[in-house]
């Protein structure tokens, strides 16, 4: 296998940083440049060998250098996991919100919302905010796959922020905004969990 080759070739420092990173995808298959540089950088050193290696594995490592961010992709599930309605819920709702915050900002930049905006958005949907320990577990949720991470401590206040990276684009596909708001609706009308939300809805093409 070639790509075994190209990696069996590699100096035991190189070897133990490149398993390492093969272990933290398979684990969490989401990576930004911006909290994992070293990471990043060693993926991209690697791309060839290590794209050869996930395809063995029927998964495809998706290295999006335009958002600086990194996706580990199974088309056999393998690598989803099913959500909780509130899980499903905050994921979609933040989903839209980053949505909405991306329009105009350079890709340098992220889109930064605050619990404030977080909790309107469900105001605007008619679903009941989070109490404290829940929110703290789906913010926890976030900051687990690289999804967003705080900027300020006190997540029980209004003002605080969080910055969403650009991961989101490969959590659910939202080629049409509609089918996002059609997914949150059901929730709301079924008060039920429904159909789970999976940590990674489906492959997608960054736009």
């Amino acid at each position: 296998m070639v790509s075994i080759n190209m990696l069996n070739n590699l100096s035991e420092l190189e070897q133990e940083r490149v398993r390492a990173v093969i272990n933290r995808l398979i684990a969490v298959n989401f990576l930004v440049k911006e909290k994992e540089r070293e990471s990043y950088m060693l993926i991209r050193r690697h791309r060839q060998a290590l794209e050869q290696f996930f395809r063995f594995l029927s998964w495809d490592l998706i290295v999006d250098e335009r958002h600086e961010c990194v996706f580990l992709y199974a088309s056999n599930n393998g690598l989803r996991r099913s959500l909780s309605r509130d899980e499903s819920i905050w994921l979609l709702i933040l989903r839209l919100i980053y949505e909405e915050k991306r329009q105009g900002l350079s890709l340098s930049e992220f889109p930064i919302t605050t619990i404030h905006e977080i909790r309107s958005k469900y105001e605007t949907f008619r679903f009941s905010w989070l109490k404290r320990t829940n929110l703290e577990k789906m913010v926890k949720l976030c900051e687990k796959y690289y999804l967003a991470d705080t900027l300020d401590s006190d997540i029980r206040s209004d003002e605080c922020r969080l910055r969403l990276f650009h991961t989101w684009l490969y959590v659910i596909d939202v080629d049409q905004l509609q089918t996002i708001h059609e997914k949150i609706r059901r929730y709301g009308e079924n008060g039920q969990e429904g159909e789970p939300l999976d940590e990674v809805a489906e492959k997608v093409k960054a736009d």
